[in-house]
């Protein structure tokens, strides 16, 4: 089960997060039964392409920070 998630930091997965709040506002023998099940792996799937993106960005800015800190370290042999 998730902690608690921040909409503010999941914008794309908002409207998933709040239905599954609902669902298991509905009760415990709702939740323990299954009832969120669909929902719950909806919500993975979202932060799971949200968590992709972000890497993939992450990746792209490390590459960059990467040849500006090589073309220094060339400057520094000459």
């Amino acid at each position: 089960m998730h902690s608690k998630l921040d909409l503010h930091k999941h914008v794309s997965c908002e409207d998933i997060i709040l239905q599954l709040d609902q669902c298991h506002n509905q009760g415990i023998l709702h939740r323990y039964l299954g009832g969120c099940n669909k929902l719950k792996n909806a919500m993975n799937d979202c932060l799971q392409a949200e968590f992709d993106v972000n890497r993939k960005k992450h990746f792209e800015n490390a590459k960059e920070k990467r040849k500006k800190l090589e073309k220094a370290w060339e400057g520094m042999d000459e």
